[in-house]
């Protein structure tokens, strides 16, 4: 009874709590009873014995508990009870959060008292607590505090330790400086010395986006290595994932970017242009400015400034007119059925011969075309070297000199013909016939000495652009002049 006396002044805030302890302390009543019941019984079975103690009636009849027994019992709870509350004590000392916290066990329930932060708190206490071996429930009576106070002087050494903790670190802090510094190293020297296995002497520009790769490359490693080093590999492990998941980002983000960055780099290497080059591109035509990382600068015969994708250009048509320095020209003239159509192709390409700056191999050729009912089309051809001759004013003159040449051997081109029905005159005479044309004088059918050099319009502004773009161009090394 002295131990019940004893229980039932420990203040429960648990109904729950109080019934189940004031059933065991029965329990205990009852074993403690048995001993001295059986020896009043004799032959009294177990389960008579077990039902004794389940009933009212036969625990009141039952012989009194000695107290010496349930002295021990109290004395054994109450050693536990400090067992634990040591071990309680010792688990919240480990965390400064717990400062404020007190703990009290009775009976292997441990009550907390005292203040906490926040909620994540007060719910790590209950853990803590609950993991200790013989506490068999815990009343969580704490109470949340915004001290800012205590806030600032927790934060205060939280950086204290962690200062303290680099301090310690220092030495492997140097050496890990070291590693990255000489792998930086490495990394510039491996790149400055990538001409020994010749890759910039095709591309300069594919030669530095390499160098850069490797120097990357062996700064990346050096980093990782330091890393590893001080202790941080789960931070290499976050490095490493988030590398991965901001290339994903990255690359849907700025995909037409990173295509036209792409497409750039390979046109640098397929160099299907040069600088200066006559092209066209799609239904795009012009001189070629520069290659730049995202986009191809051409210079129309306009002298206009046209800036097209690099995607654009790698997935289009590209017809290059510069690449060949042979160049054939052709157009197309008409002369009448009745003519001799054998005389007019030798007298077309006869005249096309002696045109300054029409090559003599292959030389000049005239083939039919289209048949009209009064005229037949002849197509004639010639070659030119565009680095000598300029191609349109090549064209323009042989087309002028063979139709004044055709014209002057009485082949030009008939009149449309009409069929008019005349009324008879009164006076019965016919009308006069229109005259012929006059012959082709023979000094504008000689070949003239006209300026068929290569146009030079947009050379100067070519040049300029050139320099102003030489930085970001592709199609030379970066850090080198503009290619003339």
């Amino acid at each position: 009874m002295l131990f019940l006396r004893s229980f039932f002044r420990f203040p429960l805030s648990t109904g729950r709590c109080r019934n189940a302890l004031a059933a065991l302390a029965m329990a205990l009543l009852g074993a403690l009873a048995l001993p001295a019941h059986a020896q009043n019984k004799g032959a009294a079975t177990p389960v008579a014995a077990t039902a004794s103690t389940a009933s009212p009636a036969a625990s009141a009849s039952a012989a009194p508990a000695d107290p010496k027994l349930l002295e021990q019992a109290e004395r054994a709870t109450l050693a536990n009870d400090e067992r634990i509350q040591i071990q309680v004590t010792a688990r919240l000392a480990r965390n400064a959060a717990f400062r404020n916290v007190d703990a009290a066990v009775r009976a292997g329930v441990a009550v907390l008292t005292g203040s906490v932060p926040d909620n994540e708190t007060r719910g790590m206490a209950t853990k803590v607590v609950t993991a200790v071996d013989g506490v068999v429930a815990v009343e969580n009576e704490l109470v949340l505090v915004a001290d800012f106070g205590a806030r600032v002087q927790e934060t205060w050494e939280i950086f204290k330790d962690r200062a303290a903790r680099m301090v310690a670190a220092t030495p492997l802090l140097l050496v890990a400086v070291l590693i990255v510094l000489l792998t930086n190293w490495l990394g510039l020297w491996a790149a400055n010395h990538l001409g020994a296995v010749r890759l910039n002497s095709r591309n300069p520009y594919l030669g530095t986006v390499i160098s850069r790769f490797v120097r990357t490359g062996f700064l990346l490693v050096g980093v990782l290595v330091a890393l590893d080093l001080l202790g941080a590999t789960s931070l290499v492990t976050a490095v490493l994932g988030s590398a991965g998941l901001v290339g994903i980002v990255v690359g849907f983000a700025f995909r037409d970017t990173a295509e036209n960055y792409l497409s750039g780099v390979l046109l640098s290497l397929r160099r299907p242009f040069e600088p200066r080059d006559h092209v066209r591109i799609d239904s795009h035509e012009g001189r070629v400015v520069s290659l730049s990382t995202r986009n191809t600068v051409l210079m129309t015969l306009d002298g206009n400034e046209l800036l097209l994708p690099n995607a654009t250009v790698f997935k289009a048509v590209i017809l290059n007119f510069s690449h060949n320095p042979r160049r054939r020209l052709s157009f197309q003239l008409a002369v009448g059925t009745d003519q001799d159509l054998q005389a007019a192709q030798t007298l077309g390409v006869s005249t096309l011969a002696g045109i300054a700056g029409v090559l003599t191999d292959p030389g000049p050729s005239a083939s039919l075309d289209v048949i009209n009912p009064t005229t037949v089309a002849i197509n004639f051809y010639a070659w030119v070297d565009q680095r000598q001759t300029d191609f349109g004013k090549a064209r323009s003159e042989g087309i002028r000199l063979v139709k004044l040449a055709l014209d002057g051997a009485g082949m030009a081109v008939p009149s449309p013909t009409y069929q008019v029905q005349l009324l008879p005159a009164a006076s019965g005479s016919s009308p006069a016939e229109p005259p012929p044309p006059p012959p082709a004088k023979p000094e504008e059918t000689a070949p003239s000495a006209a300026d068929l050099k290569p146009s030079t319009d947009l050379d100067e502004q070519l040049t300029q652009e050139r320099a102003r773009k030489a930085e970001d161009d592709m199609l030379n090394a970066p850090s080198g002049p503009a290619a003339k």
